[in-house]
């Protein structure tokens, strides 16, 4: 399961796993006005931007891989 977390001071979004809580599997960025950077810190670090954030969460859960659940907490 994945759980999404803010930085207050940084506005970056990351993305933890229930196996490794305190290391961030991916993260998403806002670079601009509807511009977001969105990447895998996995083996395979994938990265991509997306216009909408909804559509940047959805590229990171699929390069994250179907076996990480979404459980969101904000």
């Amino acid at each position: 399961m994945l759980k999404k977390q803010r930085c207050q001071r940084t506005g970056i979004i990351n993305f933890f796993s229930d196996t490794d809580p305190l290391l961030a599997a991916g993260s998403i960025v806002e670079i601009g006005p509807s511009q977001f950077v969105w990447r895998s810190h996995l083996d395979d670090s994938r990265v991509g931007l997306a216009r909408y954030l909804p559509i940047a969460e959805a590229h990171l859960y699929r390069a994250l891989g179907s076996s990480c659940q979404r459980t969101l907490a904000a």
